[in-house]
């Protein structure tokens, strides 16, 4: 039987765990570098897609079974909705995960452009993630960001950007920068890559 047919055991759930940790905090800090720049906020996904394309890669890749891809999506929209942001990021976690770990699947996890592919649905629920609030919500986001202290100025601007064309250039930029973030990650794991027989 094919190892990523297999399920998922303890070993698989702890390598899991702790790379699901090290991509929320890494994700995380680039995140806030971000917020300190309230403009720059809808491009916060370019950024996460680009550092953390090295720990999506090293788990696909370790475990190679379905459900680990799963398991941190959902966990990374469960930490952002118990960190104030709305509902829908654990939707989004667990259906872009799924996807994510489908698309990985199509290449037994050993593919490298379905491993990319993968990783680029997990980037765009983690944009999604983002970008609810302001799209979806944005009178909730509005008193969030007010009692957080941001201006009405900074919040007017941010909103008039997210709901205009530029939107659609902050999706594409998480997509493109996924594969960018997928490719360094290839690089950085070569010697794992090769042996491990990833293509």
């Amino acid at each position: 039987m094919d190892i990523a047919k297999r399920g998922l055991r303890a070993k698989d759930l702890i390598t899991t765990g702790i790379f699901t940790l090290l991509f929320f905090v890494v994700v995380t800090i680039f995140a806030m570098l971000f917020t300190a720049i309230p403009l720059l906020m809808p491009f916060i996904s370019c950024a996460d897609a680009i550092v953390g394309g090295v720990i999506f890669l090293y788990l696909a890749t370790k475990v190679r079974k379905f459900g680990a891809i799963t398991i941190m999506s959902s966990l990374v929209g469960l930490v952002m909705c118990l960190a104030g942001h709305f509902w829908p990021c654990l939707i989004f976690g667990i259906v872009f995960g799924l996807l994510a770990d489908f698309l990985c699947s199509r290449g037994e996890y050993k593919t490298f452009g379905w491993n990319a592919a993968g990783y680029a649905a997990m980037i765009l629920g983690l944009a999604l993630d983002g970008y609810s609030p302001m799209l979806f919500f944005d009178e909730a986001f509005r008193q969030s960001r007010l009692d957080m202290g941001m201006s009405e100025e900074i919040i007017d601007s941010l909103l008039a950007t997210i709901h205009g064309p530029l939107i659609i250039a902050a999706f594409a930029g998480a997509v493109v920068c996924s594969v960018i973030g997928a490719l360094i990650g290839k690089v950085l794991l070569k010697k794992h890559f090769e042996k491990a027989g990833i293509l």
